[in-house]
């Protein structure tokens, strides 16, 4: 886990210098972004399964549940644009191998990253290791194994990866967002995996 967090810090310094401030070149419009960063295990539940009415294949939801995304909702409001935020815990592993930023008086265990430590380490020495020892292509989806991953995937878009023309569709859509706030749900107690299912089902009728 140290290892992603390195990793992670090293990409968040990375981002900001290469997308802070980004032109869109669209009415002068220019992107900022702040980020947190937690580390610790995680729960993945798949929730859903209600059969949408232009498929016949249920669509499942996954859900993601745990500490880091407790420690990023407080991290990432900690950090102003250009800035990338650090929990107690993801710290502890980085804390010998990078420069700290400003004091966080209002949350002093949370901690700003500035830079690395470049005696230590350098963004390029990290991403080169990091290119050097993935493996992930090892596990990655083949064309052939599709059906597995389909009832995530809304039916227009598993068409298009289907017939391998997704690389040439280049389409804006109007959508709307519908965003839900369930209070009181904790996935991580014995009754939440239950009760998040019973809600996404509900949902998705």
């Amino acid at each position: 886990i140290a290892t992603a967090v390195l990793r992670a810090s090293a990409c968040c310094i990375e981002i900001h210098k290469r997308l802070h401030e980004f032109d869109t070149g669209v009415d002068d419009v220019r992107l900022c972004l702040h980020i947190g960063v937690g580390c610790g295990e995680i729960n993945i539940l798949q929730v859903g399964g209600v059969v949408p009415p232009e498929t016949h294949v249920p669509r499942t939801e996954y859900l993601i549940s745990g500490a880091p995304l407790e420690q990023i909702s407080v991290a990432e409001p900690l950090a102003k644009n250009g800035e990338t935020c650090l929990s107690p815990q993801a710290w502890e592993h980085v804390r010998d191998c990078v420069i700290e930023g400003r004091i966080l008086d209002e949350r002093p265990e949370y901690h700003l990253l500035h830079k690395m430590d470049e005696q230590k380490y350098t963004f390029p020495t990290i991403k080169y290791a990091t290119q050097l020892y993935d493996v992930r292509h090892e596990s990655m989806f083949k064309l052939t194994e599709l059906n597995v991953i389909r009832r995530y995937i809304p039916s227009s878009v598993f068409k298009q990866i289907e017939c391998g023309t997704l690389p040439y569709v280049n389409e804006m859509r109007n959508i709307s967002v519908i965003f839900i706030m369930g209070s009181g749900l904790d996935v991580m107690s014995e009754r939440g995996p239950r009760q998040a299912q019973e809600l996404m089902s509900s949902v998705q009728r």
